[in-house]
């Protein structure tokens, strides 16, 4: 097997790209609680948050763990951007070929699945990594062929597997019909194999294990994932800044919490930012930030306007600028951004809940991204 890499310390704290490692990671032991107690009884699991809140950092760090302690092997797939069943084939295969093989040894077991996947091994020119290339055989023969032959050499080893698939709903846009039976099919014919699968959109993630006439109907335990406590974040902020001899106010911190209202990466932005600007962070230095960071983000969001009528952004707009709606219907919200009939403003919200531009939280209809939402409030 291939030696882990290792990184070197990161010259600005708050990572904003990957996981690092735990150092750089703030809090969530109540998840990882309950990750390893789904581990620990051998139970599957699913993740579901919005984008930005932390979930593909905690699912890294808990399998950090585990392979610390050699509880297990771990493989992460992204199946973000995987169009297909045969995309997401070779997405898998080719994170069993970079964490299990060895490009100065191939041992027979893997070299015998990657010939019952239909691919042969070559290694990249540039990276020096294992890599696999997919002829004609691999576009004929059914996924559920190449799935277990994933399956049946990932349940061989003597050490425990987990996998997690993460961005998993985007099977559910597949064109094959028979996408999520062809993964549940996958999951119950190897049982010793445990999996995490990780959403980012949370209706279709929840509607995936919890609607009846679903393949995944009830195989897996969920977990919602919410903002870091405000609390830790707080003293991990502090904590990294007093190190590096700089200096942050936890009203500082507050406002940093209320601008970002926690969203984990942009929380980390901003940290990121204040912390290689200035030995002492104050009001002005902070705000400069915020407008550094809506300024950066301006010709994406002014692109999204094409994407809606007039009619539907007037309704976005006002969501924003209301920050929260718990009854974006009422007489009284339609008054207040001149929106017009009711009915008309049920129509908008569909098409913008539909692109996932706004979400229902727990404290009403709202933006889910933090950033667009305080651009928006510009206008």
């Amino acid at each position: 097997m291939r030696n882990s890499i290792i990184m070197r310390r990161p010259v600005n704290p708050f990572v904003l790209s990957g996981y690092h490692s735990p150092a750089y990671f703030c809090n969530r032991e109540t998840e990882l609680a309950w990750l390893q107690d789904q581990f620990d009884n051998e139970r599957n699991a699913v993740i579901h948050s919005w984008r930005r809140i932390g979930k593909t950092a905690l699912l890294k760090h808990f399998f950090h763990n585990l392979e610390k302690n050699t509880k297990a092997r771990c493989l992460f797939v992204d199946l973000l951007g995987t169009t297909d069943l045969l995309a997401a084939n070779k997405k898998i295969a080719e994170a069993v070929v970079q964490k299990f093989g060895d490009p100065d040894s191939f041992g027979k077991r893997i070299l015998k699945m990657i010939s019952a996947i239909g691919a042969t091994l070559g290694v990249d020119e540039y990276s020096g990594t294992p890599q696999l290339t997919f002829g004609l055989g691999a576009h004929r023969q059914p996924m559920q062929h190449s799935l277990h032959a994933i399956g049946k050499f990932l349940s061989e080893g003597e050490t425990p597997i987990v996998v997690c698939l993460d961005e998993f709903q985007q099977i559910v846009n597949y064109p094959e019909e028979n996408s999520e039976a062809v993964f549940r099919t996958w999951v119950q014919n190897f049982p010793s194999i445990r999996f995490v699968f990780s959403g980012s959109h949370r209706h279709m993630t929840i509607s995936m294990f919890s609607e009846t006439a679903r393949p995944f109907y009830r195989s897996a335990q969920v977990l919602s994932l919410s903002s870091i406590e405000e609390q830790k974040y707080s003293k991990f902020i502090t904590a990294f800044f007093t190190k590096g001899g700089k200096k942050i106010s936890g009203e500082n911190i507050a406002q940093i919490f209320k601008w970002t209202r926690v969203q984990t990466y942009y929380v980390q932005l901003v940290c990121n930012k204040l912390y290689g600007r200035s030995n002492e962070v104050t009001v002005e230095i902070m705000h400069e930030v915020f407008e550094e960071i809506i300024q950066q983000e301006i010709p994406v969001f002014s692109s999204y306007q094409n994407l809606f009528t007039a009619y539907q952004w007037k309704v976005l707009v006002a969501i924003a600028k209301a920050e929260y709606t718990k009854k974006p219907l009422s007489r009284g919200f339609i008054d207040a951004y001149d929106l017009g009939a009711a009915s008309s403003v049920k129509t908008a919200l569909k098409c913008l809940e539909s692109k996932e531009f706004i979400i229902a939280d727990v404290q009403g209809l709202t933006i889910q991204d933090t950033l667009l939402m305080r651009w928006l409030q510009r206008l």
